[in-house]
């Protein structure tokens, strides 16, 4: 018999994420254990006594404002609350100081929920970051999408294709994604459950737009024949084909919770080695010394592909599966994290 699981009576909000998986957004306060606020922020990566990083951590917050602001507190739909953020969570208060409030757990405390809304959204910043300054951008792009532009004519008579000869297959549009703004890519990184950048796989990708339904499984075989995506790199779980049938059945990967029911395509993300000069490499050369390191850092970067029948093309742009309405239940989503529900308008 398999033993019983034991009941710990002193149970920690913060012991939610090692028990429960929880998210750190979704936790209702801060417990600073053992330690101060100060020492929980340097134990979160920033040390508030470091001036550079100080620095860091105020723009953090100033941006936080600016994001909630501009995408949150203003009501999406007539009959949601709006928010005003109160002064004393601004800055120049410090955000030691909102550690502080946000580490007090007693009844309906509007400083300490307006303290945790905005370290919700300085988490997501804070997480968006690498992502948003990497130094490898041009190059990760150029090595993504070049292959399938290389792959890319039109003819005599603007017709666009992918491939030429027997093998091409016409296409209504193609557009390449090369990177997420930074507002959506926190607003992603706000409602993904698991808050992890490197879950976000649409930073880079391809959008493609064809006649019907069968010329779209063409597509996608093209892109396998050609390895444009490697079959070998497909991210399980991350393929979804809601598009057509064939010989094994349509299968659907695992939905989009914000995406509407009607939205239909072939997704799948793959992942890219990406080859990079070492600049250690590098410097030893200009030097005239013996590299004692290789000439190439590589790492996997991932991409999306979509491919899109032209009906299902028009419904995600007009319909009820279109952007606008996708962004509209997105917002709400993040606010019903950002904001607790008894959190009444200023």
């Amino acid at each position: 018999m398999a033993p019983r699981p034991v009941l710990v009576p002193d149970h920690d909000e913060m012991d939610r994420p090692f028990l429960q998986g929880t998210s750190p957004i979704d936790l209702r306060h801060i417990s600073l254990g053992a330690s101060n606020e100060t020492q929980f922020l340097r134990n979160y990566g920033y040390d508030p006594d470091c001036p550079q990083e100080a620095q860091k951590l105020a723009r953090f917050h100033r941006e936080a404002i600016d994001f909630m602001q501009r995408h949150l507190c203003q009501a999406p739909r007539s009959c949601d609350q709006s928010y005003t953020i109160p002064e004393e969570v601004k800055p120049p208060t410090s955000v030691a100081t909102l550690v502080q409030w946000a580490a007090r757990s007693h009844g309906h405390d509007e400083q300490q929920a307006w303290a945790c809304a905005v370290l919700r959204v300085m988490h997501a910043i804070a997480y968006a970051e690498p992502l948003a300054v990497s130094p490898h951008s041009d190059e990760i792009q150029k090595q993504i999408l070049d292959p399938y532009r290389r792959h890319i004519h039109r003819d005599r008579q603007g017709r666009l294709w992918l491939g030429k000869g027997d093998e091409a297959v016409p296409l209504i549009d193609i557009q390449f994604r090369q990177e997420k703004a930074r507002d959506s890519l926190i607003l992603k990184l706000l409602h993904k459950p698991d808050n992890l950048p490197h879950s976000v796989y649409d930073r880079v990708g391809v959008r493609i737009v064809t006649s019907s339904p069968c010329q779209a499984l063409r597509v996608l075989q093209y892109i396998r024949r050609y390895h444009l995506a490697n079959a070998a790199h497909v991210t399980p779980g991350r393929s979804r084909n809601t598009l057509v049938e064939h010989v094994h059945g349509s299968i659907t990967g695992a939905p989009n919770p914000h995406s509407s029911p009607e939205f239909r395509s072939l997704q799948f993300t793959c992942q890219q080695l990406v080859k990079v000069p070492n600049p250690l490499h590098q410097l030893a050369l200009a030097l005239q010394q013996e590299p004692q390191v290789e000439p190439y850092l590589r790492f996997f970067f991932p991409f999306e592909v979509q491919i899109y029948d032209q009906e299902n093309d028009q419904k995600s742009r007009w319909g009820e599966s279109s952007h606008a309405s996708y962004r509209l239940r997105q917002i709400r989503a993040v606010r019903a994290r950002v904001f607790p529900s008894w959190l009444r308008q200023a």
